[in-house]
């Protein structure tokens, strides 16, 4: 009764968070960065820009990791999506809502694993977008999803169970399993590879993740996700004033929050970019207080005022400068949206008739006031502030009420402005355009395990796949399916066979790809093996194929221009040799033109050639 009741509070201030994020801003964030990663966003158009780390995310940004790269999203509610070198995906719903918990991701291409958190609110949904699939997992579990240059998609359940929808149907895919669709829709389900490094590596950061939660204890439930955070990078202190606060290791004694980072013009907000590792809840969430013996302390928020905001500070905004200070606990808060308790809604109000007072007691701390020119503040770049107060907030500035009134420049939608990233590490013009043209950022989402993604409106037939015994390797794979030439007229059929059931999917002509492992008149296929002749069409035969063909043998068959040419050479030599009875020269003739073929047919070929075994 006790696990329940606990549960039940989590779900209640997870909402309550999710609410309280203006415009799904704090839903989502790049957590960890590794190389020259790079997003486009809604403000920066079709410019792609230096990531960050704590760079909010928001539906329609895009997120591009090169070669030698790795990014980690994290989702409000303990969710996170990593992305391997080589990985384009795009942000296409993030709606945290009390009735339903939807986030979809489009995938043109990449590798991505996803440890999804189900907390039980209905109609909650972790939808992936392939070229070819739609992966959905209803409940939490853990998976990767895998897509070549040709779409070829891969989508391996580690925990849990995944729901996989292609235009064929669709099937349940369970741990331990790995689905395989390539753009014939032909599909397998495999048991999943060996642990590779990029698989450990997610393992270990799991694991990691799980093992970080001594701050839990001191933080709302709706917070205890950033555990991890508070317990690698602070400590937390008891407080006559606070109670128990959480206070950063190895800052400079100048130091104070909301100074290592950067304000970055977003979805119509100036938004506190951190540049420290753990700068995400403590300058979205709680306020900051100052304590002797302690320095300077982040006060966690009540279990009802857990949240989101762009930054919690107090501003002041001049022609030349513009200063900021951290916001104490209990002083209000004034934004374009409802922040929780201490706040005011400047959307809903006459921001003239506001009188702001500009008494805040961390003014008073030293070097708790920051103030950078106003040419600083939208490059990024620096410049000596001439003639402006140290500390204006103790000089009788007026506070401005809300962000500042300044118009964004180009660098200020940029969390890193100064930084160049190299052309290779740009993502190339064929990747952009593929993914504009594969269309699967306007997909419907499956909000339940019964809707359809491809069928509006009704539930998906199951998807046929063929069952098969062995993982499948990975490279082999990928060069069999991305290198697998067009579907003619003549190609063999290869049916899938539903895994359990035995029955036969429709035909999907296949062009099989010749292996090492091929043996005489036996063709082999994922899965599949059948001991059906291969016997060329009749099609090819009268075109008359230039190309020489191997038999089982690997003897050459001639052609029908190379046989006839012979022939009348052989005529010639048996008429004009004396040795050479002529009552044998029809004999040859005859042989010639006799079999079960037609005399355009008229082949000689030399034994055993093109025969299968099962015919001989």
């Amino acid at each position: 009764m006790k696990k329940v009741f606990v549960m039940m509070l989590f779900i209640s201030c997870f909402l309550m968070a999710a609410s309280a994020s203006a415009d799904v801003i704090g839903n989502a964030r790049l957590s960890l960065i590794q190389g020259d990663v790079s997003v486009r966003t809604a403000d920066s158009g079709n410019e792609w820009i230096a990531a960050s780390i704590n760079l909010p995310l928001t539906p329609g940004d895009k997120v591009w990791v090169p070669e030698e790269g790795r990014a980690e999203i994290q989702i409000l509610g303990g969710t996170y999506l990593r992305a391997d070198a080589g990985t384009d995906l795009e942000i296409t719903k993030l709606n945290m809502e009390s009735d339903a918990a939807v986030t979809q991701i489009a995938l043109p291409q990449g590798r991505i694993y996803v440890k999804y958190r189900n907390f039980g609110v209905g109609n909650s949904v972790f939808q992936i977008d392939t070229p070819i699939v739609s992966a959905m997992a209803y409940g939490s579990a853990v998976f990767e999803v895998n897509v070549d240059e040709n779409g070829y998609t891969e989508v391996s359940v580690i925990d849990g169970f995944v729901y996989v929808e292609s235009g064929y149907g669709n099937t349940k895919v369970s741990a331990g399993d790995m689905l395989s669709i390539g753009p014939d829709g032909y599909a397998d389900i495999s048991p999943r590879r060996p642990r590779d490094e990029w698989l450990s590596w997610n393992t270990s950061r799991d694991a990691l993740l799980a093992r970080s939660v001594s701050s839990s204890r001191y933080l709302p439930p709706a917070l205890g996700v950033y555990s991890g955070d508070f317990d690698e990078y602070g400590r937390w202190v008891n407080t006559s004033d606070y109670g128990y606060v959480w206070t950063p290791r190895l800052v400079a004694k100048t130091w104070a929050p909301y100074r290592s980072g950067r304000w970055v013009w977003m979805n119509g907000d100036y938004v506190w970019i951190s540049y420290e590792p753990w700068g995400w809840a403590p300058y979205h969430y709680g306020r900051w207080a100052f304590s002797a013996g302690i320095g300077w302390c982040w006060v966690p928020p009540a279990i009802n005022a857990v949240f989101w905001s762009p930054g919690f500070v107090a501003w002041i905004n001049t022609p030349t400068y513009i200063s900021w200070v951290p916001l104490a606990p209990g002083e209000i808060y004034y934004g374009y949206g409802y922040y929780g308790p201490h706040s005011v809604n400047l959307r809903t109000v006459n921001i003239k008739t506001i009188n702001v007072r500009n008494v805040y007691i961390n003014s008073r701390v030293a070097h708790g006031v920051t103030v950078i020119h106003r040419d600083t503040f939208l490059t990024g770049r620096p410049v000596r502030n001439v003639n402006a107060p140290a500390n204006p907030f103790s000089s009788g500035a007026r506070v401005s009420p809300g962000r500042p009134d300044v118009k964004p420049v180009r660098e200020t939608i940029m969390p890193h402005p100064t930084k160049v990233i190299p052309p290779g590490s740009l993502p190339a013009m064929r990747i952009i355009d593929r993914a504009k043209t594969t269309g699967i950022t306007n997909r419907p989402v499956a909000v339940h395990e019964k809707s359809s993604v491809f069928r509006a409106g009704t539930s998906a037939p199951p998807m046929r796949v063929n069952k098969s015994a062995y993982p499948k390797p990975a490279t082999k794979i990928h060069k069999a399916e991305t290198d697998r030439p067009q579907t003619r007229k003549g190609d063999i059929d290869k049916p899938a066979v539903r895994s359990g059931e035995g029955s036969v999917a429709p035909s999907v002509k296949r062009k099989e790809i010749p292996g090492p492992e091929t043996k005489k008149g036996v063709i082999e296929s994922p899965g599949i093996k059948t001991k059906e002749p291969v016997r060329p069409s009749v099609k090819q035969k009268e075109a008359g194929n230039s190309t020489l063909q191997k038999g089982v043998t690997g003897k050459p068959a001639l052609t029908p221009k190379a046989t006839e040419e012979s022939r009348r050479s052989r005529e010639k030599e048996v008429k004009n040799s004396p040795l050479q009875s002529r009552s044998k020269q029809p004999a040859i003739i005859n042989q010639q033109r006799s079999g079960r073929g037609r005399e355009t047919e008229n082949l000689q070929t030399p034994q055993g050639a093109g025969i299968p075994e099962s015919n001989k």
